[in-house]
């Protein structure tokens, strides 16, 4: 038969588990705005019955409950719903990223604008169409050296402008074939502060399931982490398990396809002067790498780290058309034979690009005679690469460009945003703490604790009458 003090260590187990359970509880309530932080659970189950074998049981013994206890704490957790966020995070991260970058170079270009290029380019042409009829005056061909000097001004510091919004992506310095500074560098520093964090806490969470115990909170730390490294790139986690159970480790630790899971991995920016790519160091793959300049159009992959890569190729592109544009005009008023020397000398990219100083000293050299030659050039088409256009709409074609990446960075920035804030939303509604659902767990727990501080004051009742009065 039981123990005489057998109900007191049921009602024992009742109050240590309602007490338990409320100390959850309890977590769960202050934790409730902390970021990241995925609600607990009490897991109650029935402790090892009495086993009592009588007459009317002889072959199978009869059994008597012994109460309850709580056989773990778990995260109410959905794991298919944090994939899915990281997945969102990346997309929306690699277009979150570009928008301030395009919209830097399109205020740079700052069209349509009442004194913009287009405008120059017009005014430019229009000067020498005036000198066309007044080939001698001395007054309108300084007119058009000035309108061109407006223009090659204008022109070289939008172009630096732009050189210094792609610089502030990712500097490279093609002697040493190094990035050496700009947002690309300091994400990737980002990253691999994540990854040691993430290896680190790796080893405790391993370290805490080593010993049968459950690391709730290092999970939601390491969960959360992961979730800011989707924001550079993809990555793909597999956790591991043993027997079923999960023993903390990671069997597939991939950022943007590389395997970073080994402790010591870090990643490293390389060039070859030209082109950005990723390169892993240490760790079995090491000397792997991905080419971001590659990759940069690659929107499966995603991430901060490939959507800045991609705006730096369209702010080259805007530079380079903005090249042509100067490199064209000045060979072909050059091929006019209007000016010995040229009108425009130097380039774009060496920073030099400028009316000929002679001209601007003495603009009598101007060959009025051949101004017409000149005018007529506004409505000969250039041949860059692709459809030929005149000087103004090629120009205009690349204020359609810029516009038109603005344009799209922004719309899918926000619907990918919008996307991922709904399945946050949908995340938040199954892991996160409800305090309304919590308050009612609380008083759940409370009773149940005093129900079984009453049993307990019961079975004392019963056993002083069993041991004081009944003997006497």
């Amino acid at each position: 038969m039981t123990s005489t003090w057998f109900g007191l260590e049921i009602a024992r187990r009742g109050m240590m588990l309602n007490q338990r359970a409320l100390d959850i509880t309890g977590h769960n309530l202050a934790n409730a705005e902390t970021p990241g932080y995925t609600r607990q659970e009490a897991v109650i189950s029935p402790t090892d019955p009495y086993t009592r074998p009588d007459l009317a049981s002889w072959v199978t013994a009869g059994q008597l409950g012994a109460g309850a206890e709580i056989s773990g704490v778990r995260r109410v957790k959905d794991e298919y719903l944090d994939n899915n966020v990281r997945r969102c995070t990346t997309d929306s991260a690699y277009w979150e990223s570009q928008l301030p970058v395009l919209q830097l170079a399109e205020a740079s270009i700052a069209e349509p604008a009442a004194d913009g290029i287009g405008d120059r380019i017009t005014d430019f042409f229009r000067a020498w169409m005036d000198l066309n009829n007044s080939p001698q005056d001395a007054g309108v061909k300084a007119a058009v050296a000035q309108a061109g000097d407006s223009l090659a001004s204008l022109v070289s510091y939008t172009y630096n402008q732009l050189g210094d919004v792609r610089d502030s992506i990712a500097v490279i310095d093609p002697v040493a074939s190094a990035v050496t500074g700009g947002r690309i560098s300091g994400q990737v520093a980002e990253v691999n502060d994540l990854l040691a964090q993430i290896h680190n806490l790796t080893g405790s969470i391993k370290k805490v399931y080593d010993v049968g115990q459950q690391p709730n909170d290092l999970l939601d730390k390491r969960d959360m982490l992961l979730e800011k490294l989707s924001q550079y790139g993809l990555v793909n986690v597999t956790f591991e398990t043993a027997s079923g159970k999960p023993t903390g480790g990671m069997s597939q630790f991939t950022f943007l396809g590389m395997d970073v899971k080994q402790a010591g991995t870090s990643l490293d920016l390389t060039t070859n002067g030209t082109e950005i790519s990723l390169k892993i160091n240490g760790g079995t793959d090491d000397g792997m790498s991905i080419n971001l300049t590659e990759n940069a159009f690659n929107t499966a992959l995603g991430g901060s780290l490939l959507g800045l890569e991609r705006a730096r190729r369209s702010v080259e592109d805007y530079m380079l058309k903005l090249d042509d544009l100067g490199a064209n005009m000045s060979d072909m008023i050059a091929g006019t034979g209007v000016a010995a020397g040229g009108f425009f000398t130097g380039a774009l990219p060496d920073g030099n690009f400028a009316v000929n100083s002679a001209l601007l000293q003495n603009p009598t050299l101007i060959d009025g005679a051949r101004a017409g030659d000149v005018a007529a050039l506004r409505d000969v088409q250039i041949d860059p690469p692709g459809k030929p256009y005149t000087f103004e709409q090629y120009y205009a074609l690349l204020v359609t460009l810029v516009g038109g990446a603005v344009k799209v960075a922004g719309d899918t920035a926000g619907n990918q945003t919008a996307i991922k804030e709904q399945i946050i939303s949908l995340r938040d509604s199954a892991s996160g703490v409800s305090t309304e659902e919590e308050m009612t767990r609380m008083i759940q727990y409370q009773y149940a604790f005093q129900s079984s501080a009453r049993l307990v004051t019961v079975l004392d009742g019963m056993l002083d009458i069993v041991i004081n009065r009944l003997v006497s």
